[in-house]
This record gives C-alpha cells, structure tokens and sequence, in this order.
C-alpha cells in the first residue's frame, strides 16, 4: 500500500484547489455491488462496503454492509437494476424489472425487492449503489 502525503494539491493549469475530505466523500457511493443470482449459486462479483448478500425468497435480497453506513433519518438514495443475463432471443429480459426497498433501512443492512409486473424475479444479475448522507 502506498500513502500520498501533499501540502497543496493543483490541477493542471497550476492553480491549487482547496478539497476538504468531507466533500471528497460526499461525491462518492457509501456502498456498491454487483452480485451473480442465479439461486443455486449467489455470489458477489464485486463490491465496496458490502460483506454479503443474503437470499431471503424470490426477488427478496438483503446486502449487509462491512462499514455502517451511519445513515441520519432518510439521507440515503439507492439505485439498483437487474438482468437474467440471457443471450439468445427466446430468454431475453423483455419485461421491465424494478429494484426498490422492502423494509426498513437500517445503517448495517438493506433489504430490496426485484420484481417486474408480475410479480417477485429472480433474475441472475444484480447491481446496487447506496449514497448515504451521514
């Protein structure tokens, strides 16, 4: 590991610009991942923040993270989408997929539910951001 240890920081044209850590962070995701779902198998393929994802039935997941996220009231915003990853026509993802919240979020953990019009999917990718206000 390597540590960067500056005075001033200058962009390009030389002029120094002031970043304080707490604007260096506010600009950043609190937590992502994306995970294979394929119900024989889950795993996470890459993450930040996040120790695991828990199977808990159909279209149901819930991400626990390695660092709370320290939430304070409704300061956080999540995106997710999620893919059956088919590549013939015949099972392609024709069907609009929503990922939304199922649950109360806690700073350690979130739970989401997948579904489509239908109903509860599961598909076999899922991707997710967390920005959190702390």
């Amino acid at each position: 590991m390597s540590i960067l240890n500056v005075d001033t920081l200058q962009n390009r044209a030389g002029i120094s610009t002031a970043v304080s850590l707490a604007n260096l962070y506010a600009g950043v995701a609190s937590a992502w991942g994306v995970f294979s779902t394929n119900n024989t198998h889950n795993c996470i393929r890459e993450s930040f923040n996040i120790i695991t994802l828990i199977d808990e039935g159909t279209g149901l997941f819930r991400v626990v993270f390695e660092k709370s996220l320290g939430i304070k009231g409704n300061g956080y915003v999540f995106l997710g989408s999620s893919a059956n990853g088919a590549t013939d026509s015949a099972n392609t993802t024709t069907q609009n997929r929503y990922c939304q919240q199922d649950g109360t979020f806690t700073p350690g953990d979130f739970r989401m539910l997948v579904h489509r019009t239908a109903g509860g999917i599961d598909d076999n990718y899922l991707t997710c951001m967390f920005f959190a206000k702390t």
